[in-house]
């Protein structure tokens, strides 16, 4: 056991969709009692009952809604392979909601969301919880990828204000990095002021911080990481950040997924 409110919960699948190349979307029923999340919190899954993939595999929760549980998956490997080809009815071991801290509530009236790739989950499901919330603050997406096709711009069009999308092939919307394009608004005065939140790669979430960080109140970012246990026992996926003259190391899976990114030291970071 996890403790409690984690599970192991028995998750059925309800509907399998892929909605470009690489990436599934994956509608679970929520299993009875599973806990409310927030933005930024994720599952582990057990992908298999067979001994390999040996590890659970992490994904940040899309939505969450009271009779079904989001996830976005992209198929990178086995585990992802077996998750994202599993058949509705299937039944999945999942622990979760892990995370201890998820994405504060905007307090200005933008908030920007920059994603880059799958990392445009959470953000999805803060910007549909802010909504239910009736928060009244204006959601911009920035979202990129690196083509057309692995654009996932139906999901992102349901869930914020505006959106402005790139690819580093030109095949759609910016042509270059979604830092590049948040450089170019700021530098036109189109963007700046309110909060900045993101999720995505790391050098692209780095890259982000040093461009467009200063140009806007706080920068929370939601880290992706490779996890073994998930819940803070491993420490496998510590991040370093910053603790007054020096750093200390914080577990991304149960001290995160969200941190401030001035907080990061990211020159020590290492993969």
């Amino acid at each position: 056991m996890t403790g409690a409110g984690k599970g192991p919960w028995s998750a059925v699948l309800k509907r399998r969709a892929e909605i470009s190349p690489s990436c599934r979307l994956l509608i679970f029923e929520r299993p009875a009692g599973f806990p409310d999340a927030a933005p930024g919190q994720f599952v582990s899954i057990r992908v298999s009952d067979s001994p390999m993939p040996l590890l659970r595999r992490p994904y940040s929760i899309l939505d969450l809604t009271g009779s079904a549980l989001s996830l976005l998956v992209k198929v990178v490997g086995r585990g992802s392979a077996a998750l994202g080809s599993a058949r509705p009815g299937e039944t999945f071991d999942m622990i979760g909601p892990l995370g201890g801290v998820p994405f504060p509530e905007p307090t200005a009236e933008e908030a920007v969301l920059v994603a880059g790739g799958t990392g445009l989950a959470p953000l999805v499901f803060a910007a549909r919880s802010w909504r239910r919330s009736r928060i009244r603050a204006r959601t911009t997406l920035l979202y990129g990828a690196a083509t057309k096709d692995e654009l996932l711009r139906d999901l992102a069009k349901t869930a914020f204000s505006a959106g402005r999308f790139a690819t580093l092939d030109g095949g759609a919307g910016f042509r270059g990095t979604v830092v590049e394009l948040c450089r170019d608004l700021i530098a036109s005065g189109r963007l700046g002021g309110g909060v900045l939140y993101s999720c995505g790669p790391r050098n692209m979430v780095r890259a982000l911080e040093e461009a467009a960080g200063a140009h806007f109140s706080a920068h929370y970012t939601s880290l992706e990481s490779i996890m073994a246990c998930g819940v803070g026992a491993c420490r496998g996926c510590a991040v370093p950040v910053r603790c007054g003259d020096g750093s200390v190391l914080r577990a991304i899976c149960s001290e995160g997924t969200v941190f401030p990114a001035r907080e990061i030291m990211w020159e020590e970071w290492e993969e």
